[in-house]
Parts: structure tokens; sequence; C-alpha cells
């Protein structure tokens, strides 16, 4: 089946539809002008025959006196035939026409025609019947009369063919209103089709050459009209497709070499123990940073399928009726042995009671299992850590704040990227691989909380708000 392009399929249709919309038009006003043009027509008769009549009343006056001969009359009656282009009989008062323009006067009686009985009563009307030569005529009579006598009757009359024409000639002229109409219609429709498909040519250009690789491609975004609106839109979806995969390349790049450097080490130390030639400590030591580095990546993996999950739309919100003081307490127990080991002072200021919050113990613990984490890591030996808990409307809002390194501003924007870790000379000797606020900004918003991250500056400290919904 053949198929036909769009810019065919808008101008056959634009333009069909104009043709048939003037054609109809066309049709309706052309019947009607040829209904008018020809009354008209003869109604014209009826002027022309009162004029006529005027003008030979002098004429006939004196050819009745005597005063004039008949061949100047014959030679008078053709010059008005000739230039009213019709057939002019002068017919006396009891029907018999005597005198014609063209020279031999019908032998029949005139009087019954109804024109000629509307002038003996002065009366001016037009007939239409058929004429001596087999055709259709139009006629029309007025009286001559000399003080209320009637001298004679002049008739006129012309074949219908000349009205005809008179209608031909005004269907040509609507015919050709109508083709200018279409062929300008055409032209509208032609260019009005390559204003549109000329954009769809060059979005199917530039997303194939996308496809090929080159997503530097753009569109133009000159027009102010939804053309314009979806150039804008391909656009911003080129710009997140390019943001999107330089992101994934860093993501796989980052991961590949977060899992290349526990495999390394762990590769060098088991083939150190299989050459059996460490002593007894040494062998201990490695096996110790083997299991280390194994325990490692397990906490990287399940970060990342943590992530995936979160972001593929596989983990639902929990419905688990968790208590915000039993869970702090929980985790503040398990980080005060770490916190009093480096003399950090670590904090909990909550309330007695706090509402219930239905979640997932396993996300609330992501989240401030991390916070907690990274306030002492970053945190130097004998600094300072507090968590404040408080509820407010149908929130509880945490607050993590530490006298740590800080960070600097220029970094606070990418402090959620993956793998991207601040001041990276500093962090290097520190634990981590630059997930944990991401996975942790992820599961806030699944449940549609708020996250945010403020620091002085380098050396000043940090704090971390989270705003959890109850």
């Amino acid at each position: 089946m053949k198929t036909w392009k769009l810019r065919t399929r808008f101008v056959v249709t634009f333009a069909g539809l104009i043709v048939l919309g003037f054609a109809g038009l066309a049709l309706i006003a052309g019947q009607q002008i040829s209904q008018g043009a020809t009354e008209d027509f003869e109604r014209s008769m009826e002027q022309q025959a009162s004029l006529v009549a005027r003008g030979l009343k002098e004429d006939l006056e004196h050819f009745h006196e005597g005063e004039l001969h008949q061949t100047t009359l014959e030679s008078t009656l053709a010059d008005y035939a000739s230039r009213t282009n019709t057939r002019i009989t002068l017919i006396d008062t009891t029907g018999r026409a005597w005198l014609d323009s063209s020279g031999s006067p019908p032998d029949e009686n005139q009087r019954d025609y109804p024109e000629v009985a509307a002038a003996l009563e002065n009366r001016i009307i037009y007939d239409v019947r058929p004429d001596s030569a087999g055709g259709t005529a139009v006629y029309a009579a007025a009286a001559v009369s000399e003080d209320g006598q009637a001298l004679s009757i002049v008739q006129i009359s012309t074949p219908l063919t000349h009205a005809r024409g008179v209608v031909l000639e005004r269907w040509l002229t609507l015919g050709g209103g109508v083709v200018l109409l279409t062929a300008v219609a055409i032209i509208a429709a032609l260019w009005l089709s390559a204003s549109l498909t000329r954009p769809l040519s060059q979005l199917r250009a530039t997303a194939n050459q996308m496809a090929a690789g080159n997503l530097e491609q753009r569109l133009p975004e000159d027009r102010q009209d939804e053309i314009g609106e979806l150039a804008a839109a391909f656009n911003h979806m080129a710009e997140q497709v390019d943001a999107m995969l330089v992101e994934q390349r860093a993501f796989a790049s980052n991961a590949a070499h977060e899992l290349r450097t526990p495999l390394t080490t762990i590769r060098l130390r088991s083939e150190a123990i299989r050459e059996g030639q460490l002593d007894e400590a040494t062998e201990r030591q490695y096996i110790a940073e083997i299991d280390e580095e194994a325990a490692r990546m397990g906490n990287l993996v399940q970060d990342l399928i943590m992530l995936s999950r979160l972001e593929g739309g596989r983990a639902g919100r929990g419905q688990e009726q968790i208590s915000p003081l039993q869970l702090a307490y929980s985790l503040m127990r398990e980080f005060q042995p770490q916190a009093e080991a480096r003399r950090i002072t670590l904090t909990l200021d909550a309330p007695e009671k706090l509402p219930v919050q239905t979640a997932s113990l396993s996300h609330m613990r992501i989240v401030l299992r991390n916070l907690l984490s990274n306030a002492l890591k970053y945190t130097p030996d004998g600094g300072q850590g507090t968590w404040k808990i408080h509820a407010t409307d149908d929130l509880i809002h945490h607050t993590i704040t530490d006298t740590g390194q800080g960070i600097a501003p220029e970094d606070l924007p990418r402090v959620f990227e993956r793998f991207y870790r601040a001041d990276k000379a500093r962090t290097r000797q520190i634990d981590g691989v630059g997930l944990g606020l991401s996975l942790v900004q992820t599961v806030v918003a699944l449940y549609d909380g708020r996250i945010a991250i403020s620091s002085p500056g380098l050396g000043q400290g940090t704090k971390v708000e989270v705003w959890w919904p109850v």
C-alpha cells in the first residue's frame, strides 16, 4: 500500500477542502447569478422598448403627417436596432406589423401577444416565447402615443442566447475567481506544509545523528509556536540524555575503580598466601585484609543494588510502625563505642515522646546510619556531634551537626552525586566510596521527605537536616 508523505497529504487535504468549498459556493452563487442575470436582461428589454419608443415618437409623428418618407423611417429603425442589438418591429393598433428592422415584418397578427396587448393599455412588460427561427426570444413592447392616442406599437426582440451569453460571461468570471483562489490556496498550503514538515525533517535528521552517537546536535529554537516548543523539549531531552550518559559513564568508571582496588588487594594477598612464604603473623594480617576488602565490596554491591531497586521503582515504601526514639537509642548505642574510642562527644537531643512513623525500618536505618557515620568519619578526634530530633506538623525533623572538616561552597551542590567525595586529598584516607548520600537522598525522596546539607566552609563543620513525613 502506497503511503503519502505528510506534506502531500496536508496539501491535498487542505487544497481539496478549499476547492470543494469554493466550488460549492460558486455553484450556489452561480445559479443565483444566472437567474438574476436572466431576469435583469429580460427587464432591460422593457427599458429599451420604452427608450426606443420615445426615440421614434417624433419620426412617427412626421411619418403619419406625411412629412417623413418610409425609407427614412426604415433607416432610423435599422439604426436603433443596430445600437440596441435587437429586432424592432412597428405594429399598428390593429396588431398588424407594418415595418421591421429586418426588412420583412411578420405576417401573423401581433395583437394577442402579451407585450403588445399590454402596450395598447400603456403598460410595458416582457414575454419569452419561441421565435420564427425556431429558437427562443425575449419580447417587449411600448406604445408611441400622441394626445392619448396610440400612433404605433414599438416591439423589440432579441434571442435568449444573448442573455445566456451574459450568464456565461458571469460564470466564466466566477470560475476564474475560483481558479485564482484555488491557486492561492495551493500556494498557501505548500508554504504552510513546508513550514511544518521542514522542522520535522530537521528533527528526524538530528535524531538520526544523535542515534549515531553525535550527542552535540540541537534544534534551533527560533519559533514561538508549538514547533518551537517541540524543539525546546527535544533539546532539553537531548541535554538530559547527554547528562545521563555522562553520569552513567562516570558511574561505570567509578564503580569499576572502586571494585578494582579491593580486588587487586585480594589478589595480591591471596597470591602471597598461596606461595606459602609468609610468616604466621603476616599471613593472619593478609587474611584480615582480604576479609576487610571483601566486606567493602559487599557493602558497595549492596548499596548499588539498593540504589538500582529504589530508582527502578522496585522498592516500595515500608508499612512498619516504627518508633523514632527506639531507633535513635539503638543507633546511639551502636555508634557510641566508636565515638568514645576517638574522644568524640556524641549527644542525642530528643523529646520524651515522638509520633510513630510508618516506613521500612531498613530504609530508616540506611538514612540515619549513613548520616551518623559521616558525622563521625569527618570529625577529628576530640570533636563533637549532635543529633537533634523534634516533631513539627506531620514531620519528624532530624538535625545532625558536627565540628568536622566541613564542605567547601563549590562542593555543596555535588555532595549527592554518586561516587563524589569532596576534598579528595583529605578524604582518601577515610573509608567510603561516595554512595552514602546518594542512597540517603533516594530513600528520603521515596517517602516524599526532604534533605538539606549546609556548611559554613572548610574546617567549620557540617549540618544535615532531614524532614521525614510521619
